[in-house]
C-alpha cells in the first residue's frame, strides 16, 4: 500500500499547459485511490494528507492560470481567489513601484475580492509589517499577531489569530507583499509557510512577465503614436489645431493630465522675449492651467534646460525647452498628478517627442509667417493693379486725346494699340477693328481710300523713319507727316516702335 504521492515537478513554470493538466488529472486519480486504500489511517494522518494534496493542487491550478493570464490585475485576483479557497482564510496582495508608490492593494473577504483604500494601503506599506518586509526582502510568520507591534489592527477581524507576509520578488526586486490571515492562533504550519512561499516565487514570475508585456506594449503604442504624431503634421496644421493634439499625445504616451504648448511671440528670440500659452481649448477652460505651468514653462525656455516644479501639492509639471535649428522657440510642458518620474527609455522618447515639437511648431510658425506674408504681397499686387489701371485709364485719355495719329507696333510689325484720331480720321474705322492686325493690312486699308500717295523723306537717322502721306483728291486731300522710332526693350534690343501721323495740310 503506498504511503508517499507520486514525484512532483521541481520548476512547475517550465512545464507545457498540456502537461500540466494531465499531472492534475493524475493527481486526482491518485488522490482518490489513496483515500481507497488508507481509509483505516488515523483522521491525523488522512489530515496530514488532504493538507499536502490541498496545497499541491494550488500551486498547480495557478501555474496553469498563470500561464493565461497576462493582466496584473487578473493575475492578483486568480490568486487571491485560489488562496481564499484552498487555505480557508484572509489573503491581500500590495504591489508596490518606485519610492514604494502603491500600484495595486487588493484583499479576498468572504469569497470575494475587493480593493483596499489607497490610504489604508499606503499605512500598511509605511508603517506596518508589510512594509517592513517589504523593506527586508524576507518573510515572516506570527503566531499570534498580539504579540508584534509591528502588526496593525484596522478591525475587530485582525485584532488576534496568526499571520503569514511574505515578499514578492522577482530578479532581487521587490514587486510587492503577499498576506495570509487566519483569526486563530498557532493556525499556520511550517508547511503553510512553504507553500505561500512557493505561490509567491510564481506570482512574481507571473508578475514580472505581465509587466514586461505591459511595458512591450506601452512601447508599441508609444512609437504608433509619435508615428501618428508625424504623418499628422505633414498636413498643414494651424497652433490650435497643434496644441490640441500635444495635449492628447502628452497623456496617450507620458500619462500626463495635461500637455500645454508656450511659444515665443512673433520671431523675436532675444532674452526680452515673451512665452505665451498656445491653449488647447477655449480660454476660459484652460486659463488656470496654463498660469500653473507657466513658470516651469519660462525656466526650461530661459535656462535652456528640462525643468520639473511642483507648483501645488500633489502635482508636477515637466517642461521641455523646444529648440530648432539652435533658436528657442518655446516650451512643452507635461503636467502630471502627484510624483513624477521617468524611465532611461521614456526619456529618450521623450527627447525624440520634444524634437518632434519643436520642429512641428516651427513649420507652423513658418507657415503662418508665410500665409502672412502672402496675404501683405496679394494686397500689394491688389493695390499696385489698381494704380495701374488707373494709370493706364490716364493714358489712354491722353493718347486718344492727341490731335495727331498715333500707333504702337511690335517687332512683327503688329498693331498693339492706336488712338482715336488715326483710327477714325485716318483709316475710318473703331480701334477694336484694328488692334492686333497686321502694319500691312492697315496699309491695305489705307490704299483703299482714294489717291493714296507716299513720299519717302531723305536723311534719315539709323532706326528712324519719315515720310510724307498724302490722301485724298485736292482741294479737300489731307497731307500727314509721318515719323516711326524705336522703342528700346532688354540688352537695348529694339521691341517696339511708336509711329506718329502728323497732319501738315
Amino acid at each position: 500500500m503506498p504511503t508517499t504521492l507520486p514525484p512532483f515537478p521541481d520548476d512547475l513554470a517550465k512545464l507545457a499547459s498540456a502537461d500540466l493538466a494531465r499531472l492534475v488529472s493524475e493527481l486526482r486519480a491518485e488522490n482518490a485511490q489513496l483515500r481507497a486504500e488508507l481509509g483505516q489511517l488515523p483522521s491525523a494522518s488522512q489530515s496530514l494528507l488532504d493538507d499536502q494534496l490541498r496545497r499541491i493542487s494550488l500551486l498547480t491550478q495557478l501555474a496553469i492560470e498563470f500561464r493565461e493570464v497576462i493582466g496584473i490585475e487578473q493575475i492578483v485576483e486568480q490568486t487571491l481567489r485560489a488562496l481564499a479557497a484552498h487555505l480557508v482564510a484572509g489573503a491581500s496582495i500590495i504591489l508596490v513601484g518606485p519610492g514604494r508608490q502603491i500600484e495595486l492593494a487588493s484583499t479576498a473577504i468572504e469569497g470575494g475580492v475587493q480593493p483596499i483604500a489607497p490610504d489604508l494601503a499606503r499605512e500598511v506599506v509605511e508603517k506596518g509589517l508589510a512594509g517592513w518586509v517589504v523593506r527586508h526582502g524576507s518573510s515572516v510568520a506570527l503566531m499570534d499577531v498580539a504579540r508584534d507591534r509591528r502588526w496593525l489592527q484596522f478591525s475587530e477581524q485582525h485584532r488576534s489569530g496568526s499571520v503569514i507576509v511574505i515578499p514578492i520578488r522577482q530578479a532581487n526586486v521587490t514587486l510587492g507583499v503577499l498576506t495570509a490571515h487566519r483569526p486563530a492562533v498557532n493556525a499556520f504550519s511550517s508547511h503553510d509557510l512553504i507553500m505561500l512561499e512557493g505561490v509567491s516565487a510564481q506570482l512574481g514570475v507571473a508578475l514580472s512577465a505581465a509587466r514586461y508585456q505591459a511595458s512591450e506594449r506601452v512601447r508599441r503604442d508609444q512609437a504608433m503614436t509619435l508615428l501618428v504624431m508625424t504623418q499628422f503634421l505633414s498636413a498643414e496644421r494651424s497652433l490650435a489645431e497643434l496644441a490640441a493634439m500635444l495635449n492628447e499625445k502628452g497623456a496617450a504616451v507620458f500619462g500626463a493630465r495635461w500637455g500645454i504648448l508656450f511659444l515665443i511671440d512673433g520671431d523675436d528670440y532675444g532674452t526680452e522675449a515673451t512665452l505665451h500659452p498656445v491653449l488647447p481649448g477655449p480660454a476660459a477652460e484652460w486659463a488656470g492651467s496654463a498660469d500653473l505651468a507657466g513658470g516651469a514653462a519660462q525656466m526650461a525656455w530661459a535656462g535652456q534646460r528640462i525643468v520639473t516644479t511642483a507648483p501645488v501639492p500633489d502635482m508636477t509639471c515637466v517642461a521641455l525647452p523646444l529648440t530648432h535649428h539652435g533658436l528657442m522657440i518655446g516650451s512643452f510642458v507635461l503636467v502630471h498628478d502627484g510624483k513624477c518620474g521617468f524611465s532611461a527609455t521614456l526619456w529618450s522618447l521623450l527627447t525624440v517627442f520634444t524634437h518632434i515639437v519643436a520642429a512641428a511648431c516651427a513649420n507652423v510658425q513658418l507657415v503662418g509667417r508665410l500665409t502672412g506674408q502672402a496675404s501683405a504681397l496679394e494686397r500689394l499686387v491688389e493695390q499696385r493693379t489698381r494704380q495701374m489701371q488707373g494709370s493706364r485709364d490716364a493714358l489712354r485719355v491722353v493718347f486718344d486725346s492727341l490731335p495727331d495719329g498715333v500707333i504702337l507696333l511690335d517687332s512683327d510689325e503688329t498693331l498693339l494699340a492706336a488712338n482715336q484720331f488715326f483710327c477714325a480720321k485716318i483709316v475710318g474705322l473703331h480701334p477694336r477693328d484694328l488692334v492686333g492686325q497686321s502694319y500691312a493690312h492697315v496699309w491695305q486699308l489705307l490704299e483703299r481710300q482714294p489717291h493714296v500717295q507716299v513720299t519717302l523723306m531723305p536723311g534719315q537717322e539709323a532706326g528712324h523713319q519719315q515720310m510724307t502721306v498724302r490722301i485724298g483728291d485736292p482741294p479737300s486731300a489731307r497731307t500727314f507727316t509721318v515719323r516711326r522710332s524705336p522703342v528700346d526693350g532688354e540688352a537695348h534690343r529694339v521691341e517696339q516702335h511708336l509711329e506718329f501721323w502728323i497732319m501738315t495740310g
